[in-house]
């Protein structure tokens, strides 16, 4: 069965100035994100894993080329607050730093993405609570992320990832500096996602644990996509 593809690259590069001089981070990209696939990125640190998945996800502008997405184009040209809008409405992010409000609680941390997001108000504390039960959360939905091992905080990134229903989750090194474990459990809970709900999850890492998760599996070198 073929695949439909729900985001699509196409000459995508990414520049940045240094000291005077222009960094290449990303050259000519051309991609495709299939529905309901699990892909991970692999490839060192400076390989431009980060920016690839930055620009894709909507946070940076290319530099050059063109994302298509949605029935959308998206160019160096394309305005800030539409880029916002899509981002807020279709695209989760877990970033390897959790990113969670440390005075918030767990469940807190959740329901604050329903308050950004246009999800209908009625009942979302209960999706919330439901969302982090099925992560293995329900019992520490009042504690604050200083309580929390490292796992616990990956997990509560996810649910607020996933509490708006986005096509698409860009995931920055999920399971650095967790142990065999929850790494494991992180990557079963993305392959969980994907087959239940559909949703389509691109992961950046260098952990070979979580490649048993994944549809395809991509290397990418000097902002390079090498397959």
């Amino acid at each position: 069965m073929s695949k439909t593809p729900i985001m699509v690259l196409e000459n995508v590069s990414k520049y940045y100035g240094l000291n005077g001089s222009v960094v290449k981070a990303l050259k000519e990209v051309n991609f495709e994100l299939n529905e309901g696939e699990v892909l991970i990125l692999m490839g060192p640190s400076g390989a431009g894993k980060t920016t690839l998945l930055s620009v894709m996800g909507l946070l940076l502008h290319p530099t050059e080329g063109k994302i298509y997405f949605e029935d959308n184009i998206y160019d160096s040209k394309t305005k800030p607050e539409f880029l916002t809008e899509t981002r807020r409405d279709s695209i989760g992010f877990i970033f390897q730093s959790f990113n969670l409000v440390k005075s918030l609680t767990v469940l807190q941390n959740v329901e604050l993405m329903c308050k950004i997001g246009k999800l209908n108000k009625n009942g979302y504390k209960k999706r919330c609570e439901d969302m982090l039960k099925m992560l293995n959360m329900g019992h520490r939905l009042n504690h604050e992320p200083k309580n929390l091992s490292g796992g616990e905080r990956q997990r509560v990134a996810i649910a607020r990832a996933l509490i708006n229903e986005p096509k698409l989750i860009f995931a920055d090194e999920p399971t650095r500096n967790l142990d065999s474990e929850n790494g494991k459990n992180i990557g079963e809970y993305f392959r969980k996602i994907a087959d239940e709900r559909g949703t389509t999850i691109l992961i950046a890492t260098h952990d070979d644990r979580l490649k048993f998760c994944a549809d395809r599996i991509i290397h990418m070198e000097d902002g390079i996509l090498l397959n």
